[in-house]
């Protein structure tokens, strides 16, 4: 009775044990994560947090498994309510094995990149070899808790059914799941491919069949009166090539309206900068730079009489006779042209003088009004300029100035503020090795008759174009080979006056396309023909849905598969259970019933 006791109590202290050591582990667990948690923005370089909040986890971790074995009853019960220790093993260790294989990799991926994988660095490694181990930490997480998953499922398939109804069932599910996803993979691909189609292009197209589209604003007019119709915008298209940087690419030039592109596609919100579409036109004018001051001409009796808007030389000056000067009144003194006059005094660097003097300034330009003025957009600074002669080191000769201009920022040259602005694709700047502001010659195959060569061969057209803007819609064909200018100045370059190539529609819903295609078409007549975004990418969006129904048969025939598993199984199964069947039936059992059973 006393060993019984004594047994007794030992199992008390054993279980209030158990129970101490869970508490200290789930505290021990807790304070490390609260370590974690609140030292993760201002970690040390050094990682010395994150190893001491790693020692309480571990820690507790393992005083609550080992307060489980403690509690030696209420651990026997659990496993006994978990059906592993009182039935028969329907979970094999190796299932066991793989759950918990997967639980270490998900979980310690997880706590490695949020600890160890930050931008904190704490381990000191190279940028690119951090790089590289937090994808392969990435990776190994992801495949954790994937791994995870299909564990869970077939062991719980396994937990309740014999090894012979789960294969089945795994495969079933396996290529159901493949099928369902490889759709969604396919439907998602499509509706993005759709939205970046949309973006790039408007819902309808209107171009003439026959002649040149002349008359478009009043076709415009009509359309815009339509109703269900958000806006309209014209638009023009030729093939050119673009160089600069000694590159060449052969894209596609778009002429739009600035002012109603954005009403009808997503151009201004693809644009890194939004301001780029208000850049298309000419930052200046260089109206006055072709103007030359003219003096009054002279009446000429001549037979080839010099043109009227000829500007004239002034008066013949004679430097024949002496110059006269404040100290010679009759001018007989003779200046010595052998020595060079000599400007009045400039500061130096020695006076600390660092602007030029009234004189000097009188000297250079004169005393008389500029005829060419700076342009009013010069890049100036009221600062002085810097001297970095240092004079008193004797390290430069004394004689040399060496002197900056201190500029706020580098300034574009007039000539190409006066160009007219294009928009590139971001996959066409990495070709072509492209920057905003810079100058490119985008030449057109169309040539013009009446500028022909040497050997009277028509030179193509051609014209430089200063860069506005960069945009980026996703598609890398849109992004390569697409530029945009203004319509104005494309009509201009390819010398076609007021002619365009189309009208973008934009309407309420894409969808509803088929039945606006109609009611343009009547509205407009034979001569014009109306498309819509489906018609102009019909064979995408046909190869697209012959992809779907090609990966819809072949994972069909999986499942098919998978299928045949399970009823050549139950086949099985009725095969082996023939003796019982006919024992049943000798009793009189009913079909019906046996096929219940």
């Amino acid at each position: 009775m006393a060993g019984d006791l004594s047994d007794l109590d030992r199992a008390q202290q054993q279980k209030r044990r158990g129970i101490v050591y869970i508490v200290v582990g789930i505290v021990a667990i807790v304070f490390g994560a609260l370590t974690t948690w609140v030292t993760y923005d201002n970690a040390s370089n050094s990682g010395g947090t994150y190893v001491i909040a790693y020692g309480p986890i571990v820690f507790g971790v393992a005083a609550i498994l080992r307060g489980m074995f403690k509690l030696n009853g209420a651990f026997t019960a659990f496993i006994a309510l978990r059906y592993l220790m009182s039935r028969n093993h329907r979970v094999s260790k190796i299932m066991l094995f793989m759950v918990g294989l997967s639980l270490l990799l998900g979980i310690g991926g997880l706590i490695v990149e949020h600890t160890l994988m930050t931008r904190h660095n704490p381990l000191k490694l190279e940028p690119e070899l951090l790089m590289n181990l937090a994808r392969v930490v990435s990776i190994v997480k992801v495949a954790g808790f994937v791994l995870l998953f299909f564990m869970i499922i077939i062991g719980g398939l396994r937990y309740f059914f014999s090894f012979f109804t789960t294969v089945p069932l795994v495969g079933v599910w396996i290529g159901t799941g493949a099928l369902v996803c490889v759709l969604s993979v396919m439907s998602g691909f499509e509706s993005d491919l759709r939205q970046k189609i949309l973006g790039s292009n408007a819902h309808i197209q209107v171009t003439r069949n026959e002649g040149d589209f002349v008359e478009w604003h009043e076709v415009k007019a009509r359309i815009d009166k339509i109703p269900g119709v958000l806006a309209s915008t014209p638009y023009a298209m030729s093939e050119v090539v673009i160089a600069a940087n000694n590159n060449g690419m052969p894209v596609i030039i778009k002429g739009i309206d600035p002012n109603s592109v954005g009403t009808v596609t997503d151009l201004v919100s693809d644009l890194e900068d939004r301001d780029a579409i208000k850049r298309l036109a000419p930052l200046v004018e260089d109206q006055h730079d072709l103007h030359v001051p003219q003096s009054p001409q002279k009446p000429s009796n001549g037979v080839d009489p010099s043109p009227p808007d000829m500007p004239g030389g002034g008066d013949p000056i004679d430097f024949s006779q002496p110059a006269k000067s404040d100290g010679d009144a009759d001018g007989s003194a003779v200046p010595d042209v052998d020595r060079p006059t000599e400007p009045p005094h400039v500061g130096s660097a020695r006076d600390g003088s660092d602007k030029l003097g009234s004189d000097a300034a009188q000297y250079l330009v004169g005393k008389d009004q500029l005829v060419d003025p700076a342009p009013p957009d010069l890049a100036t600074t009221d600062e002085p300029p810097r001297d970095y002669s240092d004079a008193g080191s004797g390290s430069i000769d004394p004689a040399i100035r060496v002197v900056d201009l201190p500029l706020d920022s580098p300034a574009l040259s007039r000539r190409t503020q006066a160009l007219p602005g294009i928009l590139v694709g971001r996959e066409l700047v990495k070709q072509t090795h492209l920057y905003t502001g810079e100058e490119v010659r985008v030449v057109s195959p169309l040539s013009d008759p009446a500028n022909p060569d040497a050997t009277g061969t028509p030179v193509p057209f051609n014209r430089d174009y200063r860069v506005a803007g960069i945009f980026f819609t996703g598609m890398y064909e849109y992004d390569l080979k697409y530029v945009y200018v203004s319509i104005d100045s494309l009509q201009d370059f390819l010398d076609r006056g007021d002619i365009i190539d189309g009208i973008e529609v934009r309407v309420g819903s894409p969808d509803e396309t088929p039945a606006y295609v109609q009611r343009i078409s009547e509205l407009l007549g034979p001569q014009y023909s109306v498309k819509d975004w489906q018609d102009l990418n019909r064979s995408l969006f046909a190869a697209l849905k012959l992809e779907k129904i090609a990966m819809f048969l072949v994972l069909g025939i999986v499942i098919l598969v998978a299928s045949f598993s399970i009823v050549g199984n139950l086949i099985m199964v009725v095969v082996e259970k023939a003796r019982e069947i006919a024992l049943l039936k000798t009793l009189g059992a009913s079909d019906n019933g046996l096929m219940g059973v």
